[in-house]
Order: C-alpha cells, then sequence, then structure tokens
C-alpha cells in the first residue's frame, strides 16, 4: 500500500498510513558517490513538472547536496504546531540534513 510505513517494532509488519500521503520512493544505494542525490533531485522535479505534489526528503548525514541541487537556502523554521517547516524551492517543499549544518 502506498504512503505507509512499517512498524519494525512490531512481530507482524503493520502498515501505519502517512496523513497526506499517497506515494513513497525511495533511492539509496549501498555505495557512496554513485548520484543517488541527483537521481532523486531530477525525480522529484520531473514529478513536480508533470503536475505532482512532490516533497523530498535528503537523510544523507555524510553529504547531503540536494538543497545546493535545488538552490536551497536557510534553515526550517519550527511551526506553531512545533513540527519543522520544510523549506519549498521550485515548487517542492524539502528538508535536508545539509539545511542542519553550519557553513564550516
Amino acid at each position: 500500500m502506498a504512503g505507509t510505513t512499517t512498524n519494525p517494532s512490531a512481530d507482524q509488519d503493520v502498515k501505519v498510513p502517512i496523513a497526506g500521503v499517497d506515494h513513497i520512493l525511495a533511492v539509496a544505494s549501498g555505495k557512496g558517490g554513485v548520484g543517488k542525490s541527483t537521481v532523486a533531485v531530477n525525480l522529484a522535479l520531473a514529478l513536480k513538472t508533470s503536475g505532482c505534489q512532490v516533497g523530498l526528503l535528503d537523510a544523507d548525514i555524510y553529504g547531503p547536496s540536494s538543497p545546493v541541487m535545488l538552490g536551497a537556502r536557510g534553515r526550517p523554521q519550527l511551526a506553531a504546531s512545533e513540527k519543522i517547516s520544510p523549506l519549498e524551492q521550485h515548487g517542492i517543499k524539502m528538508i535536508s540534513m545539509g539545511l542542519f549544518l553550519s557553513d564550516k
């Protein structure tokens, strides 16, 4: 079922829906430097161009490059609901570990 996650702590995999999410696409590899971020950003841009609402989560802690590729600047803000509000660039809502790192 699209738009769901599994609960790894349960004895059985139980699908838990994510509110407002219909589909999840994951781009992953066991090796670094193979273009995962490039594929993810280009896929997000292509889906947005085709009319989809798109969010991008860059959870790479070693080389989070999605903000640079999308030209995103600034830091995510804490919303009134005490949740982190994603930045929006080119109509894509995005959160990246790179947005939380210092420039040093």
